[in-house]
C-alpha cells in the first residue's frame, strides 16, 4: 500500500464519519423542534427547553439547546 491510498482511506474514513455525525444531528434536530422555543431579550434571540418533568434551559445556540436534550435522554 502506497502513501496516496493511505491518505484516500483515511480522507474517506473521515468524510464517511461526518456524515453520519451530521445525520444523527439532523434526526435529532427534528425530534427536539417541538421542545425547542425561541424568545428575544435585549434584542438577542435566546433558545430555551422546557421538558416534561426537566430542567428549564436557555441558551444562545440551537444546537446546544438540542446537544442538552440529547445528553439528558430527552430525544433519542
Amino acid at each position: 500500500m502506497n502513501y496516496e491510498n493511505r491518505l484516500n482511506r483515511i480522507d474517506a474514513l473521515r468524510a464517511s464519519t461526518q456524515d453520519r455525525f451530521l445525520a444523527r444531528q439532523e434526526r435529532l434536530e427534528k425530534k427536539a423542534a417541538p421542545m425547542v422555543g425561541e424568545l428575544c431579550r435585549e434584542g438577542k434571540t435566546i433558545h430555551y427547553a422546557y421538558p416534561v418533568g426537566g430542567k428549564y434551559f436557555e441558551s444562545f445556540s440551537h444546537t446546544e439547546v438540542v446537544n442538552y436534550l440529547a445528553r439528558n435522554r430527552y430525544v433519542y
